[in-house]
């Protein structure tokens, strides 16, 4: 029965990451030592902002990839990203969502990632919003904390 819960918890992440892979690979990475021209460089823009769309402002780092496909797999994302909960509070939510809604209960070291994140990026301090309103200064205003 664990092992089952175990495949059902790293199903999200997997298919994200298969999706990127994909989408890295049908680009098509400039080989080592080849140098990427102006369009290339546009390219990359783009694909930068893609990502950004499609992981809704989150911080690139350690756990984004886990929170994103755990979280978003059952609801929006963006309900997880408005929340600004300590890491305690966020225990007890993925507690609760697996006691109460079913999710899957995460191995120890994936749980580990996505807190780690939350607590980061989505604390009581919201380092995420401040984060991309430094890198979009035209953004919401973030009052510092």
């Amino acid at each position: 029965m664990a092992a089952r819960h175990v495949g059902q918890a790293i199903l999200p992440v997997t298919l994200v990451a298969a999706l990127l892979a994909l989408n890295a690979w049908a680009d098509g990475e400039p080989e080592a030592g080849q140098e990427a021209g102006p369009e290339a460089e546009q390219e990359a823009e783009q694909e930068d902002e893609q990502e950004q769309t499609l992981f809704r402002g989150m911080p690139d780092a350690d756990g984004r990839l886990e929170v994103f496909g755990f979280c978003g797999s059952c609801h929006s994302i963006d309900l997880v990203l408005q929340q600004g909960l300590s890491r305690p509070v966020w225990e007890e939510v993925l507690v609760e969502m697996a006691r109460d809604q079913e999710m899957p209960p995460l191995p120890p070291e994936i749980e580990a990632k996505v807190l780690n994140y939350l607590q980061e990026y989505y604390g009581p301090d919201r380092k995420a919003r401040r984060k991309q309103a430094e890198k979009d200064p035209g953004s919401e205003s973030v009052p510092p904390s």
